[in-house]
């Protein structure tokens, strides 16, 4: 089944938690992709140049199927997964976490690792905004000038926006519209000399 919905956060999150004599400081943030994510947990590495390690992990897509956990130096599955497992017990997508290890001493062994990543994870994400979002796909839309101004009015009225209008000869518009959606008003702009064709880059 194809999900029209998904969660994730609005604003980031901070929490820090102790472990013995440790610290974990913590960030959750909202992403759209790989790459926004490594730059904001290098920005996030640079505020903590004194950390021994910053773990992480993020899920992307609308269903959470990329993902990927990372310990930093930290034992095997002791810090980017539990960082994962926060992010997913709030099934969450679009989303990462980052936790900065400040070392203090004293080895916590692989349970206190788990627990102390986790729990900083978890904090992170209860201080950020949860909210939920539609699915939105992209359309090309091409019509008269007579007609644009209806066919605006019905994106709008569906949850959707119009983006780059291009005012030439015709009117062509990108829209971006709550899934399933446009297949529904098709039919009725083909009526109305309104020609539209799902964008496959969108």
């Amino acid at each position: 089944m194809i999900r029209d919905r998904y969660r994730t956060i609005s604003t980031p999150g901070e929490g820090s938690y102790r472990e013995l004599a440790s610290k974990f400081i913590a960030r959750a943030f909202p992403i759209a992709g790989e790459a926004e994510f490594k730059s904001i947990t290098a920005a996030f590495g640079n505020e903590h140049p004194a950390s021994r390690h910053i773990c992480y992990a993020w899920v992307l897509d609308v269903d959470g199927d990329r993902h990927r956990a990372n310990d930093d130096g930290e034992p095997s599955g002791t810090a980017g997964l539990p960082i994962l497992r926060r992010i997913r017990s709030l099934d969450l997508t679009y989303c990462g976490v980052a936790v900065a290890r400040y070392f203090g001493g004293t080895l916590l062994g692989k349970p206190g690792l788990i627990h102390a990543y986790g729990e900083a994870a978890r904090l992170a994400l209860q201080a950020a905004v949860l909210v939920e979002r539609v699915v939105m796909e992209r359309w090309t839309v091409r019509c008269g000038y007579d007609r644009f101004d209806g066919m605006k009015a019905d994106v709008l009225a569906n949850g959707g926006r119009v983006i780059d209008p291009d005012f030439t000869t015709v009117c062509k518009a990108t829209i971006e519209i709550p899934l399933g959606q446009g297949v529904l008003l098709r039919p009725k702009w083909a009526l109305l000399g309104v020609v539209a064709e799902p964008d496959q880059a969108g």
